[in-house]
C-alpha cells in the first residue's frame, strides 16, 4: 500500500509534525533549556522515530538514513551542542540527496516509483522525464543543505529557524509545484 494511503497512528502524526516544526521547536526549546537537554532530546526522537521504523519493517532503508543521522547527532553532541542541534536539517537533506541518488544508480529512479503508484505502466520518454525530476531533486536537496550547513555554521539561530523551518519547506513546495506544471505541459506536448 503506498504511504499516503496508510492510516497514520497518533504517535506516528506527532511525530510528523514535530520532524517538520522541529527548527521551531529548537528556538523556543533554547529559551528554557540547555543546548545539551534539547540535543538530548533530539536524540530520544530519532531513536524513538527509529523504533517505530523497525516495528513497521517495510521501510528498511528509512532505518539504516535515521541509524546514521542518529549516529552523527551523538557525535557532533560531544564536540559541539549547538552545531549537533542545528544539523539535523542538513542531515536530513543529505538524506534524500543520497536516497534519490542512489535510486539512479540502481534503478528505477524514486519519483518513477511514486509515478508507477498512480499511473501504472510508464513508458521510455515517461520514464526519461522522471529521471530527469529525480536528478532534479537531488540537486536541490544538495543545494538546501548547503544553505542549511551556512545557516548552521554562519547566520543566528533566528535566521537558521526562519530558513530551515519555513523558507526550506516553500522552496520545497514551489519545487513541486513548478514540477507538476511542467508535467502537465510535457503531457500535453506528448499528446500533440
Amino acid at each position: 500500500m503506498p504511504f499516503w494511503r496508510r492510516k497514520l497512528r497518533p504517535l506516528d502524526l506527532l511525530l510528523v509534525l514535530i520532524s517538520l516544526a522541529y527548527p521551531f521547536v529548537v528556538y523556543f526549546g533554547l529559551m528554557k533549556f540547555s543546548p545539551l537537554t534539547v540535543g538530548l532530546a533530539l536524540v530520544i526522537f530519532l531513536i524513538l522515530r527509529l523504533v517505530l521504523q523497525r516495528q513497521r519493517r517495510e521501510r528498511r532503508p528509512e532505518i539504516g538514513i535515521y541509524l546514521i543521522v542518529l549516529a552523527a547527532i551523538i557525535l557532533l553532541l560531544s564536540v559541539d551542542e549547538m552545531l549537533a542541534i542545528k544539523a539535523y536539517p542538513v542531515l536530513i537533506s543529505l538524506s534524500f540527496a543520497t536516497l534519490f541518488g542512489y535510486s539512479l544508480i540502481f534503478p528505477p529512479p524514486i519519483i518513477e516509483r511514486f509515478a508507477r503508484m498512480t499511473e501504472g505502466e510508464l513508458d521510455a520518454h515517461a520514464q526519461r522525464y522522471t529521471r530527469h525530476v529525480t536528478e532534479a531533486w537531488v540537486v536541490f536537496f544538495l543545494l538546501n543543505a548547503a544553505v542549511s550547513v551556512w545557516t548552521a555554521l554562519y547566520a543566528s539561530l533566528g535566521v537558521w529557524t526562519l530558513y530551515n523551518g519555513f523558507v526550506s519547506y516553500v522552496l520545497i513546495g514551489l519545487m513541486l509545484g513548478g514540477e507538476f506544471i511542467l508535467r502537465q505541459f510535457v503531457k500535453r506536448r506528448k499528446v500533440s
